[in-house]
């Protein structure tokens, strides 16, 4: 009889599949005050449940969860910037989110981009993030690093540095959690335009297990999309409409180069 049993139970035990998730760090935080992380973590559990896929979900350090990606130790990290560099040991979804990139500061002032002076002021970044980049793009010098971006934070507000890069749901999630309590909502100053507009990721390991997972989940969100469930999750997480039909598009590019 329990021979018969776990014949009867062991085809569905043996394709039953489980996908480890590496979270942000203070994830219930990002879900209130950070609508790009929010609607990629809604999207991803959506597609997933959709597919039978249980999400073994864990907080850890970004960073390190980006190291066991690179070490095959870790299934998918959310939250992640197109890089060529991540590409390299990365299966990107398609883009599930975009956040505008900001550089900030402490206090506001008339200063644009050009006026700064990149060769003294000291800028804070994420160690190994998108920001980092940018950074060294816009041509600053002084690039202080940090293994969160809470700690750059704290960096900026106490004046210890000149600016510091964002996006603008992690700003918002910094700017309304306490510590520290008697700052104001515009606790830190964006400098206008952003520095760009970014898709947003999940990324996957480069094992064929979990490839064929990461490409079900995205004909999953295909799906979503065209029965117009997407759009209610991108409105509801506090994107436009105008919003919701510009990441349409990126998304439509990426596919058409990943066809290409």
């Amino acid at each position: 009889m329990k021979l018969f049993i776990f014949l009867f139970f062991f085809p569905f035990l043996s394709f039953a599949e489980t996908l480890s998730v590496a979270l942000y760090v203070n994830h219930d935080d990002h879900l209130k005050l950070s609508r790009s992380y929010k609607l990629n973590w809604q999207l991803l559990k959506l597609a997933a449940e959709s597919e039978g896929i249980t999400l073994d979900a864990k907080e850890d350090l970004w960073l390190r969860g980006l190291n066991f990606i690179k070490e095959k130790k870790l299934d998918a990290l959310i939250g992640v910037y197109y890089s060529e560099e991540r590409e390299n040991f990365s299966y990107y979804s398609q883009p599930l989110t975009i956040d505008n990139l900001y550089l900030y500061s402490q206090k506001p002032h008339s200063l644009t981009l050009k006026d700064i002076n990149k060769h003294q002021d000291i800028v804070g970044v994420t160690t190994k993030s998108f920001a980092e980049q940018i950074a060294q793009e816009i041509g600053f010098t002084n690039i202080y690093h940090k293994s969160s971006s809470e700690k750059v934070f704290d960096l900026l507000i106490k004046g210890r540095l000149q600016y510091a890069i964002f996006t603008e749901s992690l700003a918002n999630k910094h700017c309304n959690l306490p510590p520290p309590k008697k700052l104001k909502q515009n606790c830190i100053y964006p400098m206008k335009p952003p520095l760009m507009t970014k898709t947003i990721h999940t990324i996957y390991n480069k094992t064929p297990r979990v490839i064929n997972i990461a490409k079900r989940l995205d004909s999953a969100i295909d799906k979503f999309i065209d029965e117009g469930k997407v759009k209610i999750l991108f409105l509801s997480c506090g994107y436009s409409e105008k919003e919701y039909k510009s990441w349409l598009k990126v998304r439509g590019n990426w596919i058409n180069k990943d066809n290409g």
